[in-house]
């Protein structure tokens, strides 16, 4: 990896971690909830026989 690569990435996670600073989050916060807003995004190709395994969530 070159200096300018590493330079980015350093700047990349540095702009994370201040972002999630300012937003009062952690990292799993952050993956919980994208993973959450994934889910449910995809749930509509779930079909009614898989969506039966999970009773207590509103599809």
């Amino acid at each position: 990896m070159s200096e300018r690569d590493k330079q980015i990435e350093k700047e990349r996670k540095g702009v994370v971690e201040l972002l999630l600073k300012k937003n009062g989050l952690t990292r799993k916060q952050l993956v919980d909830n994208l993973v959450d807003f994934w889910a449910t995004s995809w749930a509509h190709t779930l079909t009614e026989e898989e969506k039966k395994q999970f009773p207590h969530l509103v599809f």
